[in-house]
Order: C-alpha cells, then structure tokens, then sequence
C-alpha cells in the first residue's frame, strides 16, 4: 500500500530499540540537568491523524488515530489498531496537558485500560513525535495536522507514491517487509505497481482497487494483484489532499504506512 514521504522518519524511528530510547535518559538521570533554551507554544487544539508502528508484549503493533484536542483539554478520537494478527476499531476519550521543555503528556482511554504517552512539540504548539510510556510496550508515533473539513475521493486524484514497513506471519514467527509503491488514482480507483522486500527476494506486482471513503474522513481500500491476490486496509485520508494514512487489516500481514500525492500531476 502507499506512503509519504513526510512519514519515512516515523517509520524509521519505529524501528529504534527500546535500549537505544533509554541510554540518554539513563545518562542524564544520575546527573545535574542543564537548563534548556526552548521555546514553543502552548498545545495547539485542534484535529490530528497520528500513525505509530512498534512492539507490545514482544508482538509487532501498529496504529493510526483520528483525535480532536479541544480547547479544554480533553480529546476524543477513533483508533484504528493492529496487535499481531488482530484488527480492532474503536472510539476513544482522554485528556493532554503541557509539561515542560516543549512536550506534552496525553492519557488515552481504551476501555478500562489508560495508555500514557508524551509527544514533542514544534515552535506552533503542534504535536509532531510521541512515544508510548508504559513499560511493556515500545511504540513511536508521527502526527499530521487534519484539518476539520469533509474528505471525498477527489482528494486523491492524480499520481501518488508510498512506502510500507511491516510484519508478515511466517508460521508461528513474524518477519519484517517493506513495500514501495507508485500509483494513479482518478475519482476512487486506483491502478498502481508494488515492490516488495520480505528478506531474500523481491517482487513487482501491478494492482488494481478502489477506495471508500466517508466524509469524516475515514476510508476503506481494497487492491487485487495481477495474480489474483487480495488486500484490505483501513484508512485516514488527509484533508488537505496530501494522500492518506493505512493499516493493513489481512491477519497475515501488519503493515502500516502513508501515501503522499504528488501535486502538480
């Protein structure tokens, strides 16, 4: 499936190790802190689509949300979540607030469980990187503005390129893939070429498919391969016409990624 350009970073970063995230913590834990020249504003309210790849309980994860910050500091959303090779959907509700050295703490409720996080902000007061703090899970995620308007499939139209990162369940062991895709849609379809790594091999494939998308702007997309093979994903297209954000929901296959649409063509 496609992906962003603006989104190989995230997806880098959710290949770091825990160990690599805690060794400059640990080193400046034990010593005196230095004072930080930063300067942001306050958390920004507004609409965000955030997308995370990482591991819990030692199982490959992966998410995109769709929240609102509002003015009081609460937030809502819908989570769209792989867990190995389980999809789940659902609404949620919780709250963020400003600490210090331009971040933000967020508390997401999921049910009767809390997920604790902490995102970076840029000089506006935007939440740009976040990464989950609770202790069995290792999760970072990339955050896109979403502004509050009606999404349809024009959004699309024209040539996007994409790039995926994943899991693909081999027996009882899950192992990596990677997927770089060129495609050109036109009012809902798509036809495009996928080049996949899974290890040894690679392999090109052209595809067909179509998007169904909901004007709040969550969308599904199903693709078939030149040899028959099927693929279903759930979506969160970007209002601004930058492309989407997609998740994979086949058991077999955990994959998370975005596609930028090329403006101009």
């Amino acid at each position: 499936m496609p992906q962003r350009s603006l989104l190989t970073s995230a997806l880098l970063l959710g290949m770091i190790t825990a160990a690599g995230l805690a060794g400059p913590i640990a080193a400046q834990a034990g010593g005196p802190r230095q004072a930080a020249d930063l300067d942001c504003a306050d958390p920004q309210p507004g609409r965000y689509v955030v997308m995370g790849q990482g591991f819990a309980k030692g199982e490959p994860v992966a998410g995109i949300l769709q929240e609102t910050w509002n003015p009081d500091g609460s937030l809502r959303g819908v989570r769209l979540e792989r867990r190995g090779s389980r999809y789940a959907e659902s609404a949620y509700s919780g709250s963020y607030r400003a600490i210090s050295e331009c971040r933000v703490a967020i508390s997401r409720s999921y049910g009767s469980a809390t997920s604790p996080s902490q995102a970076v902000l840029d000089r506006a007061g935007h939440p740009r990187f976040s990464l989950g703090i609770l202790p069995d899970v290792q999760l970072v995620s990339r955050w896109f503005n979403q502004p509050n308007r009606r999404c349809d499939a024009a959004l699309l139209d024209g040539v996007v390129v994409s790039m995926q990162t994943g899991h693909s369940r081999k027996g009882a062991n899950w192992q990596p893939n990677a997927v770089v895709q060129h495609e050109q849609w036109q009012q809902g379809q798509v036809n495009g070429i996928a080049v996949t790594s899974d290890g040894p091999s690679i392999i090109e494939a052209l595809y067909k498919g179509s998007i169904s998308i909901s004007p709040d702007c969550l969308a599904t997309v199903n693709q078939v391969d030149a040899l028959g093979t099927a693929y279903h994903y759930r979506a969160v297209v970007l209002a601004d016409g930058g492309g989407y954000l997609y998740l994979q929901t086949d058991p077999d296959d955990l994959t998370v990624g975005a596609l930028e649409r090329l403006q101009g063509q």
